[in-house]
């Protein structure tokens, strides 16, 4: 930004209430500056309109619009409105919440993507956030990835910003633009670009999602930097090359990216859902012929050879072993990606040397106990193939499913002895519950026991 466009200086304090501390970047109508709430001591997100922009009646309508959709909404994946302002000179201030992260769009132009769990995971999130906005009457219309932000390089925490382009009139061609283009053409659904009657609604949204997980998965977008002329890529339904992402994920990019909206899938969350649930499904299921090629697993030291009644037992634990582990490590998120691929592979040994041990809990206990995170998700991924291996002994069912609810129990959970980096209260109910019964599958199988 130059000298001349950049509105607010470091120290400045914005209406007595806001000490504006650096620039965080530049967007269509003005700036986005870290500032610190002098109240509360806490940081926020400042964006104020240029001063270019702030003369343009349509312009400060889309800001005022922003704010009015930013403060109607209340989800984790949407950014969170603090408040609104306007100076003696006439100067609009958006405050909201600030997330120290980055753009979906620095990590792709950095060549990273990510593997089919996790960019159902990404979805899922999204989705959730998507689905709370269109409750509401709203279509957000710029879906891309320079408008999700990624705190912490934590997919699973995916947040939607900038509404300046939002619509509240879901089902009709009419916003605050008129009949005018919103959106980046990268990433428009075949509506925006005037088919199939220039209807724009939830389902719109619903097509740049799929554009953009086609992105973030490594397929190539069509119609990508060819501008208008996209058009023509984006007339009939979009087919995807399962070959290189899993089925599920395919089968949801199908599902989204239908030409005509109207046979579009739109109720986003449940159709997410199921594809995480069926990816793992599969992987927990992944027959021995389709074990990972050596490559993919690294050799594993010199083992103590397992006494003989152990052996086809423990060779099954495995034989699926660096799927289990890689599903286990699905909400890592962008750490894993790139140049850092090699934490997984760490992981996957560390988890196979637990397996293969004569007691593979109290090797688990030593991986929790020694901490850092390949030990952390090692231990996590050797606890969800003991939790649900139907070749292991109830008690070694049970005692590794409490463990994974602790790792997740507000009461119990431990940032040095869990994986997680937050507790998660349903998480855990589903593994104290999953735990319960397997204690009474376990009793009934004693009384039955001669």
């Amino acid at each position: 930004m130059s000298a001349g466009t950049q509105v607010l200086k470091p120290g400045s304090v914005v209406q007595d209430s806001y000490r504006i501390e650096s620039l965080l970047g530049e967007g269509g109508m003005g700036a986005t500056y870290r500032a610190i709430n002098l109240a509360t001591g806490h940081p926020v997100a400042v964006k104020v309109m240029s001063p270019a922009f702030a003369a343009n009646r349509q312009a400060v309508e889309l800001f005022r619009r922003e704010s009015t959709h930013l403060r109607a909404v209340q989800h984790e994946a949407i950014i969170r409105y603090e408040t609104t302002l306007q100076d003696r000179e006439g100067r609009l201030f958006l405050v909201m919440e600030f997330v120290d992260g980055k753009p979906l769009k620095h990590y792709l132009a950095r060549g990273q993507r990510l593997g089919s769990a996790d960019v159902l995971g990404l979805g899922l999130r999204l989705a959730q956030g998507l689905d709370c906005i269109h409750a509401l009457g709203l279509v957000h219309r710029d879906i891309a990835p320079d408008n999700i932000l990624i705190p912490g390089d934590n997919v699973k925490k995916a947040k939607l910003i900038d509404f300046g382009l939002a619509s509240d009139t879901i089902g009709t061609d009419k916003s605050i633009i008129g009949t005018g283009f919103a959106g980046k053409l990268d990433f428009c659904a075949p509506e925006q670009f005037g088919l199939f009657g220039n209807r724009v609604g939830a389902a719109t949204d619903c097509y740049a999602l799929g554009l953009v997980l086609m992105k973030v998965a490594g397929l190539a977008v069509p119609g990508e930097g060819k501008g208008l002329a996209a058009i023509e890529d984006r007339r009939d339904d979009i087919g995807i090359d399962g070959t290189r992402i899993s089925e599920p994920l395919c089968r949801v990019l199908e599902r989204l990216l239908v030409a005509d909206p109207a046979g579009r899938a739109i109720d986003l969350v449940p159709l997410f859902e199921q594809a995480v649930l069926d990816t793992a499904h599969r992987l927990d299921k992944t027959p021995a012929a389709k074990a990972p090629p050596p490559s993919a697993v690294p050799p594993l030291p010199p083992a103590v050879e397992p006494a003989p009644g152990k052996a086809n037992a423990r060779a099954g634990l495995l034989i699926a072993l660096g799927l289990v582990v890689l599903l286990a490590l699905g909400g890592a998120g962008f750490a894993l990606m790139g140049q850092h691929g090699s934490a997984r592979s760490d992981a996957v040994a560390l988890a196979g040397q637990a397996l293969q041990d004569d007691d593979p809990m109290a090797r688990v206990d030593a991986l929790i106990a020694t901490g850092g995170a390949d030990n952390l998700n090692a231990a996590l991924g050797s606890l969800m193939k003991l939790a649900n291996d139907p070749v292991q002994p109830l008690q070694i069912r049970r005692e590794a499913t409490l463990a994974i609810a602790r790792m997740y129990d507000p009461a119990t959970h431990d940032p040095a002895r869990s994986p997680f980096a937050a507790p998660d209260p349903a998480a855990a109910q589903r593994f104290y519950q999953k735990a319960a019964a397997l204690t009474e599958d376990a009793a009934a199988q004693a009384r039955v026991s001669p």
